[in-house]
């Protein structure tokens, strides 16, 4: 089974131990997708032979906390939290390795399962944590369906959106709003012009039901640029989503392009230029109308005063 490395860096409140950012690099399974009934084996490493104490997490999707599962040592028994004995086995290959099993999943095990390492269970050192290992089992009936391109949608920002008053810098938001697929395997990231953007996004934390027939999933993620980007029709920006299917990862991808900047209540510098240049042709057809008129008017008064000089004699 492929493995996935990473260091982790969050901190976490945990059940029982307390846990800080790690320094200490993991190796987790990769993510699993699976029908109801299989037996899952999720396997954990780690590069730390002082960190002797292997303990396995839950973080279900509606939870922001982790409950403790169970710990264990090497070669010795582990220990279950009450409602987790018989349900889940903590084995351990060596002090640096690990892996927790469930014989018969179900769907109320679809979770995220961290592993964890710390040197003893009463030691007051820091339990370091994996990257974590998504669960999915698969609802009984339900196949795998992932998104497409038209279902990928992307949204301009609203003309009406002001500009940041902290900073008076202009920004601009985009929307893009993925549905249709089961189940939430998904990620999504943003690209402008072919490039990754990760400055500006923000992605929901997890997907949500469509509705309450719970047959989709639905995602949001929000790109927030300088105006003057939007303002380019030249510029395109692209919403990619990542799924996986259980055997392998799909992309899809949607794109919108920059619009002209608008000219109401916005003084941009070709509108400043073409209002200068009109203002200065308006204003030099006036001068001339009104020297012509000046003219018309003197030669006017000139000829009734020789029409008066006349009449006196």
């Amino acid at each position: 089974m492929s493995s996935s490395m990473q260091t982790f860096g969050f901190l976490y409140i945990c059940t029982t131990f307390y846990c800080q950012v790690s320094a200490v690099t993991f190796q987790q399974s990769p993510p699993q997708l699976v029908k109801e009934g299989t037996e899952i084996q999720i396997n954990c490493s780690h590069n730390d032979n002082s960190l002797l104490l292997m303990l396995w997490y839950q973080q279900r999707k509606d939870s922001l906390s982790m409950t403790l599962i169970a710990y264990g040592y090497e070669k010795n028994t582990p220990s279950y939290e009450g409602q987790f004995e018989g349900q889940f086995k903590l084995t351990r290959e060596a002090s640096t390795t690990g892996t927790l099993m469930i014989y018969k999943a179900n769907p109320s095990d679809s979770a995220v399962y961290f592993c964890a390492a710390k040197n003893t269970v009463t030691s007051s050192q820091p339990a370091y944590f994996g990257p974590g290992t998504k669960l999915t089992v698969l609802e009984k009936g339900r196949e795998v369906t992932p998104p497409t391109n038209e279902s990928v949608k992307v949204f301009g920002p609203s003309s009406f959106e002001c500009r940041n008053l902290k900073d008076d810098e202009r920004k601009k938001t985009l929307l893009c709003v993925v549905s249709g697929f089961y189940p939430d395997h998904v990620s999504v990231f943003w690209q402008v012009n072919g490039k990754n953007k990760t400055k500006g996004v923000a992605t929901d934390n997890a997907a949500q039901w469509t509705d309450s027939s719970r047959k989709f999933y639905r995602i949001t993620s929000r790109l927030r640029v300088p105006a003057d980007d939007w303002n380019n029709p030249k510029n395109e920006f692209t919403c990619i989503i990542s799924f996986f299917s259980g055997t392998d990862t799909t992309h899809y991808q949607n794109s919108i392009r920059g619009v002209e900047a608008q000219t109401k209540g916005v003084m941009i510098r070709d509108n400043y230029l073409r209002i200068t240049q009109s203002a200065k042709l308006s204003y030099g057809i006036f001068i001339i109308k009104s020297t012509i008129y000046g003219a018309f008017v003197a030669f006017v008064v000139w000829k009734l005063q020789g029409s008066t000089g006349k009449q006196k004699h």
